[in-house]
C-alpha cells in the first residue's frame, strides 16, 4: 500500500432549518440522528467521489476521517464571561464544550449559575494546570519580617500555590492579602493569602475570581 504524503481538509458548514422534534434532542443524540439521516450516501459518497476525481490526477485515496458536529442555535447561549469567572482553567475549546453541554439548562439565579458552571467545569477538567510564578511576601525571621521573592507554581484549577523545594521551609507572613503572585513576565499580579505552614511549605491560595481576571494570559502561559 502507498504511504500518504499529503493531508487534505475539505470543510462544509450547513445552516439548517430543522423541525422542533430534531432540536429537542441532546447534543450527542442530535449528532447521532444527523449521522443516521445523512447515512452512507453522504458520509461514504464523498470519499468515493473524491477518490475518483483524485485518480484522474494520478493520486490515490489512502484513508479518510469524517467529523460530524452540530450546534443548536435555538438554545439560549451562556455568557462567556460567566463561564470564565467560574472556570478560568479551561481552554477556549473546553469553554465552548461546556457552554454547549449546558445550553438551555442553566438556572436564572446568578449564584446558582456560578455553582453549576464550577461543578460541571471541574467534572470536565479537574487536573492540575500549573503555571510558573513568583511569590512576593515577607519572610519571618525572629521577631521581624523581611521582603522575599520565591519561585513557585500556581494551579489554575483551584488557586493553590506551591513554592519550589528550596523555599518550602520558609515561614512567610500569614494573613489575607499579604502575598502577591507574579506571572507571565510580570504582566499578571494577583494578591493571595498565606493561611499557614505545613511540611510541604507555606499554604498559599488565590481566588478563582482573581485568576479569571487574568485568565487569557495565564492560559496562554500554561499552553506554552
Amino acid at each position: 500500500m502507498s504511504k500518504a504524503n499529503l493531508k487534505l481538509h475539505v470543510t462544509f458548514e450547513f445552516e439548517i432549518a430543522a423541525p422542533e422534534a430534531l432540536l429537542a434532542h441532546e447534543h450527542v443524540t442530535l449528532c447521532q440522528k444527523l449521522n443516521d439521516i445523512l447515512g452512507p450516501l453522504v458520509l461514504q459518497g464523498m470519499p468515493k467521489v473524491t477518490a475518483t476525481q483524485l485518480a484522474k490526477a494520478g493520486a490515490s485515496l489512502i484513508g479518510h476521517h469524517c467529523h460530524l458536529d452540530a450546534h443548536n442555535l435555538s438554545l439560549p447561549t451562556i455568557d462567556r464571561a460567566a463561564i470564565i469567572a467560574a472556570a478560568p482553567h479551561l481552554t477556549d475549546k473546553e469553554l465552548n464544550d461546556l457552554a454547549r453541554q449546558l445550553a438551555g439548562k442553566t438556572p436564572e439565579d446568578p449564584a446558582e449559575l456560578q455553582r453549576l458552571l464550577r461543578r460541571r467545569a471541574l467534572a470536565l477538567v479537574n487536573e492540575y494546570r500549573l503555571v510558573p510564578c513568583q511569590v512576593e511576601g515577607k519572610l519571618k525571621s525572629g521577631g521581624t519580617f523581611t521582603d522575599i521573592t520565591v519561585d513557585a507554581s500556581l494551579n489554575l484549577t483551584n488557586g493553590s500555590v506551591m513554592v519550589d523545594e528550596p523555599h518550602r521551609q520558609s515561614h512567610l507572613q500569614q494573613g489575607v492579602g499579604v502575598i502577591t503572585m507574579v506571572a507571565a513576565n510580570g504582566t499578571v499580579r494577583i494578591i493571595g493569602n498565606c493561611e499557614g505552614h505545613t511540611l510541604s511549605g507555606p499554604v498559599i491560595n488565590v481566588s478563582i475570581a482573581d485568576i479569571a481576571k487574568s485568565r487569557d494570559a495565564l492560559i496562554q502561559l500554561w499552553r506554552a
